[in-house]
């Protein structure tokens, strides 16, 4: 409750409270601080440039260690110049004599791998021969099955050939195919009746001797020549001479490839059912 005379001025009135001492005590607490915080906000934005600095300044080799590791080693310590000066020491290039003699040994080693790797490639010539026997009687028993009419492959020792063949289709006056088979067509040499796929000749082949050998038993008969002919059903007929007739294939007819320097054989089997096959 005021206690003031009516008389006085309000501003009079309410100064005893803007001017007690108990009001303006948290001024002062907050005064007395203000320095304190104003110190601590400093030293914060402080550490923070600092920090800053260290990440994005990359030290001299030479400079002082950071100032949060006032322990660490120097850069130019001495044992740090010592360590220095071994590695540059130890990074020395060759010597003439040294390189003479790394040259030496790497003819040495080739003079004495250059046999095994010629009889590699030779052997390598032998089993690419192989399969390319295997595909042309493959690719002869295909095409007749998918023409509908016989294809022949004959071998020719003396020419050292593979060559194949196929029987021409005739048609008549109503439009429709006749196929002949391997006993109808009279002469495969005959150019009406018969007409050249493709051939594979083996002289060239360095170190690579060829021979067929018939199914009889126990190894077979080397063949001078051999025809073997593939109907449209998937059959196979054989005859080892031009001017006999054909036979059904009984037996498995072999093809082999033999490397005449390493000895390496290389066998192409003709089953019964026509499908030619590499043995391992």
């Amino acid at each position: 409750m005021n206690t003031f005379p009516a008389g006085i001025a309000w501003p009079v009135r309410l100064a005893p409270f803007f001017i007690a001492p108990q009001s303006l005590a948290p001024a002062a607490r907050f005064f007395e601080r203000f320095p304190m915080k104003f110190h601590n906000l400093a030293r914060i934005t402080g550490g923070m440039r600092l920090a800053f600095a260290r990440n994005s300044v990359r030290s001299s080799p030479c400079s002082r260690p950071a100032l949060r590791d006032p322990d660490g080693p120097r850069a130019c310590s001495p044992t740090w110049r010592a360590a220095s000066r071994t590695a540059r020491r130890g990074a020395r290039g060759f010597t003439l004599p040294e390189l003479l003699a790394v040259v030496v040994l790497i003819g040495i080693l080739a003079a004495a791998a250059s046999p095994s790797f010629v009889n590699g490639m030779r052997d390598r010539r032998v089993n690419r021969t192989a399969m390319e026997i295997s595909g042309i009687y493959r690719l002869a028993r295909h095409q007749a099955m998918g023409r509908g009419s016989a294809v022949l492959v004959r071998w020719t020792a003396s020419t050292g050939e593979l060559e194949v063949r196929q029987a021409r289709i005739e048609g008549i006056a109503t439009g429709s195919m006749i196929s002949k088979s391997c006993l109808s067509v009279a002469n495969w040499l005959d150019p009406d009746e018969t007409e050249p796929v493709t051939r594979f000749n083996v002289t060239g082949i360095e170190l690579a001797s060829v021979e067929l050998r018939d199914p009889t038993d126990p190894d077979g008969v080397v063949r001078d020549t051999a025809d073997v002919c593939f109907t449209a059903r998937g059959r196979t007929f054989v005859r080892y001479d031009f001017a006999a007739g054909f036979v059904p294939l009984l037996g498995a007819l072999r093809v082999n490839v033999t490397n005449t320097r390493t000895g390496l054989l290389r066998s192409v089997f003709v089953p019964p059912n026509g499908v030619a096959r590499l043995g391992l």
